[in-house]
């Protein structure tokens, strides 16, 4: 329930946002933007942790199981990071200026997104 509540927090500062501002929409669209993405979290909590069963809930583990095994790929040198950061902070700071160039952001975002999962996806 505590996650939902977050959800139900910003549509209660939408609504009264709406009444407050007058029936500003820009600002009211936005906030709405918040609420879609606090549900959807909150959904996705709720299902992750429905269908989890992580090793750390075993009663009675066996850590030699899992000697040798490799934990997982991880990109220690890669430019991908800080690339997908200055994307994001380009589609959001380019909002000020003009539309082509949140539209040129989020195009970049997603190139970069591409390949930093492609270089996460490679087996060492």
């Amino acid at each position: 329930m505590p996650r939902r509540v977050s959800a139900l927090f910003a549509l209660t500062i939408v609504v009264v946002y709406w009444f407050v501002a007058d029936r500003e929409v820009a600002g009211t669209l936005l906030l709405g933007v918040m609420v879609v993405a606090l549900a959807f979290a909150a959904t996705y909590a709720i299902t992750a942790e429905r269908y989890a069963k992580p090793e750390g809930d075993d009663p009675d583990p066996d850590d030699s199981k899992w000697v040798g095994n490799d934990l997982g790929v991880y990109t220690t040198r890669s430019a991908w990071p800080i690339l997908v950061a200055l994307c994001a902070a380009g589609t959001m700071l380019g909002s000020l200026w003009s539309p082509l160039v949140p539209a040129l952001g989020v195009i970049a975002l997603i190139l970069c997104l591409w390949r930093l999962g492609a270089e996460s996806a490679r087996q060492p």
